[in-house]
């Protein structure tokens, strides 16, 4: 039983940490080292709802400054993922665009509710309105902090 809350904080961290090992090793089998949510892997998923974007523009949409965008642009142009292209309109202006092999990448989710799998369903239920709790604490907090 945990009694003390800076123990309780402890497991909770290290729940946390865990689950950020098992999401990556996931991500990895599933789609190589492209994670959607971060770097290359957040260009790529963008990307795969436009047909061009110029370079510009997909830097704001992602909130990434222009010299960061840049780099991992140019990884992925390395790779085959994309292709960059003076516009025919401005020349001054870089297109953006996948090719063939940047359309292959599928970003599958992994199957996260196998992390369940020893809790009966009163104990996930419980769980989730625990979670609930914490997770409006956590939007009360951050809003006090902002």
């Amino acid at each position: 039983m945990v009694s003390d809350k800076n123990e309780l904080t402890e497991v909770f961290i290290e729940v946390h940490h865990l689950l950020h090992r098992y999401h990556m090793i996931q991500h990895s089998k599933n789609i190589g080292d492209f994670d959607p949510r971060r770097g290359q892997g957040r260009i790529l998923a963008a990307l795969k709802n436009m047909k061009s974007i110029n370079q510009s523009e997909l830097a704001f949409i992602l909130d990434i400054r222009q010299q960061s965008l840049g780099e991992l642009l140019q990884k992925l142009e390395q790779n085959g993922y994309i292709k960059r292209e003076r516009s025919q309109a401005d020349k001054r202006v870089i297109m953006v665009e996948l090719t063939e092999k940047g359309r292959r990448i599928e970003f599958k989710k992994p199957d996260y509710s196998i992390l369940f799998d020893e809790l009966d369903i009163n104990e996930c239920e419980n769980l989730k309105l625990y979670l609930q709790k914490i997770i409006k604490r956590l939007e009360v907090l951050i809003n006090e902090s902002e």
